[in-house]
């Protein structure tokens, strides 16, 4: 099953609150997220849908799951690099 297709079925939505995700999958609180945003150093892209402070962060699935899978890919090759020599 492809990684964006899974996130798909679990979250039942293109696009997913960031406190949805902050601590699961990239180990940090909200707060510590939206600093990293601020700091533009957050690994994928968010967004508001409306113009206001208070109004809720967002991710597309799409971002999640490519940052999911180059994070893989990352690990495959060190695993790889280590095991296979």
């Amino acid at each position: 099953m492809n990684t964006n297709f899974a996130l798909l079925a679990r979250f039942e939505t293109p696009i997913i609150n960031l406190k949805d995700v902050c601590q699961e999958f990239f180990g940090i609180s909200v707060k510590t997220a939206m600093q990293k945003i601020k700091g533009q150093d957050f690994p994928v892209p968010t967004f508001r849908l409306a113009n206001s402070e208070r109004s809720p962060v967002f991710i597309k699935v799409e971002d999640l799951a490519v940052y999911i899978d180059k994070q893989y890919q990352i690990a495959s090759k060190e695993w790889q690099t280590v095991h296979m020599a």
